[in-house]
């Protein structure tokens, strides 16, 4: 009886084997955060899929790479990938909360899955003399264990959060196309695919260049198999791509740095850095008092004695960033078998937290989506340890692993149900301590859309008490005063002296909601001359912001007619051709003066900006009928119906047509429709 050739029986079962893990890690992944698949968007996720204009349609998948990740802030973010799998997510989900969050999560079991044959890669590289069985289920315990770990919640259930997954994602993609084995052709398609993905991985975060860094490590401290030349070489193609990278980055430009700023000097750093490292240590082992970002320092707390014994409890963290320091030199120094795969959880760790250690700016002091990389390392210098257990308790170890798997995942699960509710998460995030100015203004611009104004007024009056240097919260009380008809309170909290407003321009995103709102209490007060003028002194503070624009023009229209209004908005359209919603107010600026031809040229270009929104073809339909072209308004129309929500406004326009068609038929059947529509609407 011939039996198959041992090499080729061994390569099937190593890949059986493979299959299997990568199976039970994506499971994993989607029964740990399947609470969070019917969350809505929050935080960041409303401009970032509902505002940020450069996700709606492919035509912009090379646009991207021209502008930062917000349009409208002081951070220097750039992150073309991250609009790209937005772009994709669009395309398949429109904005169906579910598809995104299924996104987010398959990201982050990819990564896992890479890690876990990255690790494997690693491990049998370096000859610790470990069984293929304690390498194999090493690298799978550390890939599962990371897979399901609570604290990386804020990157996975978060939509916001994922450029850390797809960073991670292709770099560790990279480093096995890097490493895989072939000649000729093979061989150089597998190198410039990884160069391709190291790319797509800084473009995706900056973070990725720490990726680099770990590779270049382990290149020359601790794979055996290169030459020197052969890690030259490689070495040399990073800094390329590295290189690429630095000029794509320059394509959006400079942006005005945010005034009012500090940063600690280096007593308090080195503090902040032990505190931080205590944090994540502490969530690494018991993540139980889970937030957002985290604050573990603050400097005036140490001013007088009775401050200083009332944070005092929070002096543990000190203690166990000391500890992990002590763990980690133990780690590296001990003579116990498996001491080089430490020493690589080791270096793996401090290569990630040191630009999160804050020795270096960063916009807060701990932030748990941050730890995303640098985590792996931890738990890969865990399996370390586990390698120098004696045999017969390793079996032992394997046996309890899966209980902490489950209750890591359980734990998981839990935290992901915050997520899922906007309100849940911003009261949770407050009650854990976790920056409450911040929050607590998302949680009163929650509590206002749900049309609970009098709780969002006593947030913002609690914040605005403890936080009277903040202005955001002071917007946004004024906003919710006007919302209940309090005009003149409302104008206290909006209204800035000259120099003041200036620095808060500098110094504060979005703070033009001010002037807005301000401009719509003088417009409501017939005074459309006051209006623009405070527009006018807002957008010399703010220049290029649509929101002032569009608000301008729509006064000017009705004050002075839509010849006044064209020129302006006809020049930000031109300067930001991307920009749809500038495209949608020329066309209906120029149905009002009379130049349908122009309009329809208008929706033409703003129907290719968003590839599901009907207000384009509604455009259209409306200018077509105008002009007395019937065929292509009812073809304009029958597109928008089918593009977008079906709105009862939609059937009665196409009814419309239809009577003016001659077709009363179909437009008794498009009236009922409408009315159907407006039944089930008011039914709720």
């Amino acid at each position: 009886m011939t039996s198959l050739p041992p090499d080729k029986s061994v390569r099937f079962t190593g890949t059986a084997r493979t299959l299997v893990g990568g199976g039970i890690i994506l499971l994993a992944c989607i029964l740990a955060y399947a609470p969070v698949l019917h969350g809505k968007f929050l935080w960041d996720d409303q401009y970032l899929v509902g505002a940020n204009p450069f996700f709606r349609s492919p035509r912009f998948v090379f646009e991207v790479f021209r502008h930062y990740l917000f349009l409208d802030s002081f951070s220097l973010y750039y992150r073309p990938v991250q609009n790209l799998s937005y772009i994709l997510d669009y395309t398949i989900w429109n904005r169906d909360e579910f598809g995104y969050h299924l996104s987010n999560i398959l990201f982050h079991a990819a990564s896992a899955f890479l890690l876990f044959l990255v690790i494997r890669q690693c491990l049998r590289a370096m000859q610790e003399g470990a069984s293929e069985l304690f390498v194999d289920g090493a690298s799978f315990a550390v890939g599962l264990l990371w897979a399901v770990h609570p604290i990386h919640n804020a990157a996975v259930a978060y939509v916001a959060g994922r450029a850390d997954s797809i960073a991670m994602m292709f770099a560790l993609a990279a480093w096995l196309l890097f490493f895989m084995e072939g000649t000729g052709w093979r061989r150089g398609a597998a190198l410039a695919l990884a160069a391709v993905c190291v790319l797509t991985a800084l473009c995706a975060k900056e973070i990725a260049f720490i990726w680099i860094a770990l590779f270049a490590m382990y290149l020359f401290g601790f794979d055996r198999r290169l030459t020197l030349r052969a890690k030259l070489w490689a070495t040399g193609s990073l800094l390329g791509v590295f290189a690429i990278y630095l000029w794509l980055r320059h394509l959006p430009g400079p942006r005005t740095a945010q005034e009012g700023v500090g940063y600690p000097p280096m007593a308090e750093r080195i503090i902040l850095m032990l505190r931080a490292l205590g944090d994540y240590t502490s969530l690494i082992f018991y993540p139980g008092n889970l937030h957002m970002e985290r604050a573990v320092w603050n400097a005036p707390d140490y001013l007088n004695q009775a401050a200083w014994q009332r944070d005092l409890r929070a002096e543990y963290l000190s203690l166990v960033g000391l500890l992990t320091i002590a763990a980690f030199i133990h780690a590296c120094s001990s003579a116990l078998p498996g001491r080089r795969i430490r020493i690589l959880g080791v270096s793996w760790f401090v290569l990630g937290f040191l630009p999160i250690s804050n020795l270096f700016p960063l916009n807060a002091q701990v932030a748990e989506h941050w730890i995303y990389m640098a985590s792996a390392g931890f738990l890969l210098m865990l399996a370390g340890y586990a390698r120098a257990i004696p045999v017969r308790y390793q079996r032992h170890l394997a046996a309890v692993l899966p209980l902490a798997i489950m209750a890591l995942g359980v734990r998981t699960a839990y935290r992901a149900a915050d997520w899922a509710d906007p309100e849940t998460f911003y009261r949770q995030t407050i009650a854990s301590g976790g920056f409450p100015e911040r929050v607590s203004l998302n949680l009163a611009r929650v509590l206002s859309a749900k049309g609970k104004d009098k709780e969002a007024e006593a947030v913002l009056r609690t914040t605005i008490n403890e936080f009277p240097d903040y202005p955001p919260a002071r917007i946004q009380m004024g906003t919710t005063l006007l919302a209940e008809g309090r005009k003149a309170e409302a104008q206290q909290y909006l209204t800035f002296a000259p120099k003041v407003a200036d620095r808060i321009a500098a110094s504060t995103p979005q703070s033009w909601q001010a002037a807005l709102n301000l401009a719509a209490i003088q417009y409501n007060a017939h005074q459309p001359d006051a209006a623009v003028a405070i527009l006018d002194d807002a957008m010399r503070r703010y220049p290029n912001l649509w929101d002032l624009e569009q608000y301008r023009a729509e006064i000017l229209q009705v004050s002075k007619g839509p010849e006044v209004a064209l020129p302006d908005v006809e020049a930000f359209a031109s300067h930001n051709w991307w920009h749809l919603d500038s495209h949608l107010m020329l066309a209906r600026l120029h149905i009002a003066a009379g130049d349908y031809p122009a309009a329809l040229t208008d929706c033409r270009e703003a129907a290719t900006l968003d590839i599901h929104d009907s207000r384009a073809f509604e455009q259209a339909a409306r200018a077509n009928v105008l002009a007395h072209q019937l065929p292509e308004a009812l073809e304009a129309q029958s597109t928008a119906i089918s593009r977008g929500p079906v709105r009862p406004a939609q059937y009665a326009m196409l009814a419309a047509i239809l009577n003016q068609m001659h077709e009363p038929e179909q437009a008794m059947a498009a009236a009922r429709m409408a009315h159907l529509l407006q039944a089930e609407g008011a039914g709720g």
